[in-house]
């Protein structure tokens, strides 16, 4: 089936409509009002009618988003049974407060297994992907290939929602995109829901 686009210039991101939605639980996960969302979509001429695959425009609302989303491991890294990789990432935001986001991940073999010497991940929106190094922890915990990093953006900074976070190997810091060949843990901030 083909679907009329979303608006060129949508103020927030880009949703992929999934099997079950609708456009008030959309909103609701999103924390934008229902009534901007369909002012954000005149493409829908039914707003009680909209189908899976079809992609529409969430427009920014900054409300509180507190939750964790799972990262997993991908098919590029070896699976290890004793030690299985995996992550968790904890967004928050609150209007008035700013944004912040703790990722954390285990069982992460060195990054040279990958290809690159760091491990850096990636808070990704339509536009430009943020990157967050991320650093192995200290001799205080034993457990192997435990790796954390935190951004935060300040009383000003706004940081949900996005599509996903990647946790990439790379050779270097700085970088300004993710290498996509060499993705080792993946989250998407669909699994979030907003209080």
């Amino acid at each position: 089936m083909i679907f009329p686009a979303p608006p060129a210039n949508c103020s927030g991101f880009y949703y992929t409509v999934r099997p079950g939605d609708s456009l008030f639980a959309i909103s609701q996960r999103f924390g934008v009002s229902l009534a901007a969302l369909i002012a954000a979509n005149p493409q829908i001429p039914n707003p009680a009618l909209i189908f899976p695959g079809q992609v529409i425009c969430v427009p920014s609302g900054v409300r509180t988003v507190e939750c964790c989303m799972l990262l997993f491991r991908t098919a590029n890294l070896p699976f290890n049974p004793v030690a299985p990789a995996g992550g968790v990432a904890r967004i928050y935001q609150a209007q008035g407060q700013g944004g912040s986001v703790l990722i954390s991940a285990i069982g992460l073999p060195p990054p040279q297994t990958l290809g690159g010497n760091i491990y850096v991940a990636w808070i990704r929106y339509p536009q430009t992907p943020i990157p967050v190094q991320l650093l192995q922890t200290g001799p205080v915990i034993t457990e192997p290939g435990v790796y954390v990093g935190a951004l935060d953006l300040g009383v000003s900074g706004s940081i949900a929602p996005f599509q996903d976070i990647l946790v990439t190997a790379e050779l270097q810091f700085p970088v300004t995109q993710p290498n996509l060949s060499r993705i080792a843990l993946i989250g998407n901030f669909s699994q979030c829901r907003p209080q």
